[in-house]
């Protein structure tokens, strides 16, 4: 007897991974339409820079019912809140205290690796401390004369007698 457990878990489970696929592909939707939206309300100004060697192509030129429907929809919008605009100042006001101080850390760093580089280990061997390592240099290399090779050599075979 077959259970009906596994088929019912894999029908939920693919139910599942379709409803987020689905939701994922509505979400993604409405921000691309929102971000046309907003593309319209951008002045003309902030999309095409005005420069002398290119010409400057005006919203009206483009589309421009799409614009007039949109300038009369959009709200006006109003002045900042001070309250933000001083937490921004004073974020702004940080990040350049970071960046100032992100730039003494790798000045320090830059001095630092000069002076490593510049760093010399000296042993003065007519000081009564300095002790060589102990190497024997009489004893002979007895390994050399055997070379075994790599691997140990292979164990000699081992024989039952015929009755057993």
């Amino acid at each position: 007897m077959k259970s009906p457990i596994l088929p019912l878990i894999c029908g939920v489970a693919t139910a599942v991974m379709t409803a987020a696929g689905i939701s994922h592909w509505w979400s993604l939707r409405q921000f691309i339409t929102l971000m046309d939206a907003d593309a319209l309300r951008v002045p003309a100004q902030i999309i095409a820079p005005t420069t002398p060697s290119a010409p400057v192509v005006s919203r009206e030129e483009v589309a421009p019912q799409a614009v007039a429907t949109q300038a009369v929809a959009a709200p006006v919008q109003a002045a900042p809140d001070p309250a933000q605009q001083q937490f921004y100042e004073k974020l702004l006001s940080r990040m350049e205290s970071l960046q100032i101080q992100n730039r003494d850390l790798l000045d320090q760093l830059a001095e630092t690796n000069r002076d490593l580089m510049k760093l010399e280990f000296r042993v003065d061997t007519h000081s009564e401390s300095f002790r060589p390592l102990p190497v024997a240099e009489d004893r002979p290399f007895t390994l050399i004369d055997q070379d075994l090779g790599v691997l140990p050599p292979r164990a000699e075979p081992v024989l039952l007698p015929d009755g057993e």
